[in-house]
């Protein structure tokens, strides 16, 4: 999924009705004042390896995992100025031979209290090719300075296929550091929930990570790279295992 993104606008009160002929001079060589940001943001992007909460999004027919398998990425958002929004994100899987494309649908509220950022939404996981697959989540997340903590609960009877999956939940801290000449450092650690009936079946609950560089080299150009994976290996497989990843996107 995807990020998300906060809007600002700003306005120029105009404090008198007259102006001398001065005054009128001195604006027409002015800059002309920045237009205001759109509401509507597209990205594009390319990874060496699509991993969702530290787990691997391609496994081969035996079951195999890849440490490269590259995945074509994309979506766009959608802002409104009373603090809702949309949006959709789509990647390229590879979780059986039938699914082979994830394609995610959100919309959400975001406000603000004080210093703190909160984002309210709904989230739903759609495999075209394993309906099965398909999972919905309700999320709420709070950002304070460079930090966010998110928890997501999954409500639909399945989470990602597991049945007696709904209840799940997922917990994340991440970390943003700016490093300056637009490159930033960023970490995060979460954790999975998962309901007695799925662990039941002999799957743990699990905590991910990642560590990583983002280079924005020009803009609305941005190069990644860093490690990310799992634990409990003895019960997930290698689907869990750390990988060195990169990518490059692209945001309009």
């Amino acid at each position: 999924m995807p990020g998300n993104f906060a809007l600002r606008s700003s306005a120029v009160l105009i404090p008198s009705l007259f102006l001398t002929q001065a005054c009128l001079a001195q604006l027409a060589t002015s800059p002309a004042p920045e237009a205001a940001p759109s509401p509507l943001s597209v990205n594009v992007g390319l990874v060496s390896l699509y991993k969702y909460r530290g787990q691997d999004q391609y496994v081969s027919d035996s079951g195999k995992t890849r440490a490269v398998r590259p995945a074509l990425q994309g979506g766009l958002d959608y802002s409104f100025a009373n603090g809702f929004y949309l949006g959709n994100w789509n990647s390229s899987v590879r979780l059986n031979k039938d699914a082979r494309v994830e394609m995610d649908f959100y919309g959400g509220y975001r406000t603000s209290t004080g210093p703190v950022n909160w984002d309210f939404g709904l989230l739903r996981y759609q495999y075209p090719g394993d309906a099965r697959l398909n999972t919905t989540e309700v999320y709420a997340a709070g950002s304070w300075e460079e930090l966010t903590l998110k928890y997501s609960h999954t409500v639909s009877r399945r989470y990602f296929g597991l049945d007696g999956g709904r209840g799940t939940g997922y917990v994340n801290l991440a970390w943003s550091h700016p490093l300056g000449s637009g490159l930033g450092l960023q970490a995060a650690l979460g954790h999975t929930f998962l309901p007695a009936q799925v662990r039941a079946g002999g799957l743990s609950d699990y905590s991910d990570y990642s560590l990583g560089l983002a280079w924005e080299f020009q803009p609305h150009l941005t190069l990644t790279a860093g490690i990310a994976g799992a634990d409990r290996r003895t019960s997930w497989g290698d689907i869990n295992r750390p990988r060195a990843i990169a990518g490059l996107k692209a945001v309009f």
